[in-house]
């Protein structure tokens, strides 16, 4: 009972008092301060974590989304543009196509490759389109929207080869055509999707038109109109008017001859 006593009279004097209340408020000072850091350590790693994950959607997009626009093949290939690249570029498809007339043996061909002044073409990709020309009259066109072969020349040389041997619409080429054909190399660039009724400027722009396993394309400077490049395309593709298709438009950056324009 006197210890009761004693701190009823101590709790009297003011200066105790004073302590303690001074002790209380650091107490809770200090229970405030310990929880704060961990509140704002959760909320910058809400931050981080989103900020970590908005790259890697976007890379994601950029692996999976083949039409994304960007720096591509014709870039550089604009960057090297000069007269030794485009007779490389000609040279290439030449060469192919004349190997492939003569029916020339399999261990001649490396010998007939042409080396071109630049390695640059070994080092890229691309989709190629090669174009046959007689007295300005195409005689063969084929090629590919996205690559197959492992380099830019590879690709011009099959592209060549299919042009003179494998377009149906028109008949193989001949030795004694050889002399005469003009030879144009489209390279495929940017590839994008858009509305079938999109707008399309046919003089810089060429088209792919699909539907299921039917495909037709009509290359930068074919024809006059976006209307009549658009037709044309489908009627390539053997797509019946009002059958839904789906419209892919492309650049090209064009060696040699200037394609002949229809519509």
């Amino acid at each position: 009972m006197a210890i009761i006593r004693d701190v009823k009279c101590s709790l009297r004097n003011p200066v105790i008092i004073g302590v303690l209340i001074a002790f209380i408020v650091m107490g809770i000072i200090a229970v405030k301060v310990a929880s704060k850091p961990a509140g704002l350590q959760g909320q910058l790693k809400t931050e981080s974590t989103m900020s970590s994950e908005e790259p890697r959607l976007q890379d994601s997009r950029e692996i999976e989304d083949p039409f994304l626009p960007g720096n591509d093949v014709l870039d550089k290939l604009r960057s090297l543009r000069s007269p030794a690249l485009e007779r490389d570029v000609l040279e290439i498809a030449r060469t192919s196509v004349t190997r492939v007339v003569e029916n020339r043996e399999a261990k001649s061909r490396e010998a007939d490759s042409p080396q071109p002044v630049s390695d640059r073409l070994l080092h890229m990709q691309a989709g190629v389109f090669v174009t046959l020309i007689i007295d300005d009259r195409v005689r063969g066109c084929m090629g590919r929207i996205y690559p197959a072969e492992p380099n830019l020349r590879d690709e011009i040389a099959k592209a060549a080869e299919m042009a003179a041997t494998m377009d149906i619409r028109h008949s193989p080429i001949s030795l004694e055509d050889l002399p005469k054909i003009d030879y144009c190399v489209s390279v495929v660039g940017r590839v994008r999707r858009e509305r079938p009724d999109a707008e399309v400027n046919p003089r810089l722009e060429g088209v792919l038109v699909k539907t299921g396993e039917r495909s037709g394309v009509i290359l930068p400077g074919e024809a006059k109109t976006a209307d009549y490049q658009r037709k044309w395309a489908k009627r390539e593709a053997g797509i019946e008017p009002g059958v839904p298709f789906e419209l892919y438009v492309f650049e090209t950056e064009r060696f040699g001859k200037t394609l002949p324009v229809r519509g």
